[in-house]
């Protein structure tokens, strides 16, 4: 109706002009908002709210089961003391601006859904095992917004994660923060329903966690403002970047096969299925698994 549509769009001006009111002075800020409006322009959020909609935890298929590896991440995490909430007696649902294990779980299920989307397709095991055995979260942690050049080995110890785990907010931070994520789901969504209730939660738990990283990186107990706009800098990079060549290629054990002239290709260790869109000869090509030679197809190429 044209009169919501009237209102929505005078709210999202008064949200705006209220934000830029109370923050217009703080570095960075504008160069958020560009980026925001940036990545609307150019339909990302909307493929990627598309991956959200759609998805389903290839953790749950169960046929055939699928096996992929425990991240070093989050081994990392329990062995430091951050503890998944089912071993933890006297757990309670956490603030979403506080850090816990599922804060450091929810980034990989946002980096699954991220390569999901510039693959452009669902994910199958060997995507799983190649994604997992990257440093891909290590590098967006100790990186931020340069890690596709970081080299995340170099950073995240076990004294990272016992750093990470004493940052506190300052007071103005939080509340730059949760109005800066209000005016980013207020901009994106007409209407908030479940689907996109999930999709602002797990963007959010992605910033929290990337503005504990950017205080530990600036060796400070407090997370500030200047923290929170590195982190949503870090995000927008992060979902502006093709991931594809950041993961592990050489977990993709299968080869290609042409549906057009039926050569096939086994793939080098510093290949993937995404490196070719079609065969030599033109035709379109498929990908086969090696534990799955027997003609069960995991993947078509264009």
């Amino acid at each position: 109706m044209v009169g919501e549509d009237n209102n929505r769009e005078q709210d999202l001006k008064t949200i705006y002009q209220e934000f830029i009111n109370e923050f217009n002075h703080i570095n960075g800020v504008m160069d958020i908002l560009k980026q925001l409006i940036y990545l609307w322009d150019e339909n990302i959020w909307e493929s990627l709210f598309n991956v959200y909609v759609k998805w389903e935890n290839p953790f749950n298929i169960p046929d055939p089961p699928l096996t992929v590896p425990v991240s070093l991440l989050l081994a990392q995490a329990i062995r430091n003391g951050i503890q998944p909430r089912e071993l933890i007696d006297d757990y309670q649902d956490s603030n979403v601006y506080l850090l816990d294990y599922e804060t450091f779980h929810n980034l990989h299920i946002f980096l699954e859904k991220l390569y999901s989307l510039h693959l452009g397709r669902e994910l199958v095991e060997d995507d799983l095992w190649a994604l997992h055995k990257s440093d891909l979260p290590e590098r967006v942690l100790g990186g931020l917004e340069v890690f596709d050049i970081f080299k995340g080995n170099l950073f995240l110890g076990d004294d990272f994660f016992q750093q990470i785990k004493s940052v506190i907010w300052d007071e103005e931070a939080l509340i730059f923060c949760k109005k800066l994520q209000n005016l980013l789901i207020t901009f994106l969504f007409e209407n908030k329903n479940e689907n996109e209730t999930i999709f602002s939660q797990e963007l959010e738990k992605v910033v929290v966690l990337l503005a504990h990283c950017s205080a530990v990186s600036s060796d400070s107990q407090y997370i500030i403002i200047g923290n929170v706009v590195r982190a949503y800098n870090a995000l927008f990079k992060i979902i502006n970047t093709d991931i594809t060549h950041l993961v592990n290629k050489k977990y993709y054990t299968g080869f290609l096969i042409c549906k057009d002239c039926n050569e096939f290709y086994p793939l080098l260790e510093n290949e993937s299925p995404h490196d070719f869109s079609h065969c030599s000869c033109g035709g379109g090509l498929e990908y086969l698994s090696s534990e799955n030679s027997n003609n069960n197809q995991i993947f078509k190429g264009d």
